[in-house]
């Protein structure tokens, strides 16, 4: 099974602007190692992105795995909640890659809202949690949220 090595950005913007009409770009590296069993195999994986805004110590990622669809929840820790950003998906096919360690450059965006009217510089900690899920894998999926009546009998 391949493995994540490393997941650094590229280009890191000075600042962020947060602005309902503006976008900021960045470029995530993620080096992988594939196993030679991924190579000879031509094993599929996806990669996923998640981009967040960390406040304080980093939220438990819990991974809902379904394959193009993943989703993270995380777990709250001191009673306040990191922002999520944005995210993407990647297709990796070991086939088309013939190499044991390979870099995959993703270009991603990040959209901020803006926050206040003025124009204050705030300091902030933005992490990527990268995911690589195999092709074969479980997967998994919460149904849509439905609604019924108690009944209480005696």
């Amino acid at each position: 099974m391949a493995k994540i090595k490393q997941v650094t950005l590229d280009r890191i913007p000075e600042y962020i602007e947060v602005d309902d009409q503006k976008t900021n770009n960045i470029i995530v590296n993620t080096v992988i190692e594939f196993h030679p069993l991924d190579l000879n195999s031509n094993m599929e994986y996806m990669l996923h992105l998640f981009v967040y805004d960390i406040h304080g110590v980093n939220d438990v990622p819990v991974l809902i795995s379904n394959w193009d669809d993943t989703k993270v929840l995380r777990v709250v820790r001191n009673e306040r909640k990191d922002d999520f950003l944005c995210k993407a998906n990647v297709i990796l096919r070991s086939n088309e890659v013939q190499k044991k360690n390979v870099t995959i450059k993703t270009p991603m965006t990040i959209k901020l809202g803006k926050l206040q009217d003025n124009t204050s510089v705030y300091s902030r900690k933005f992490e990527v949690f990268a995911t690589l899920i195999p092709a074969v894998d479980r997967v998994s999926k919460w149904s849509e949220p439905f609604e019924s009546q108690l009944v209480f009998t005696d």
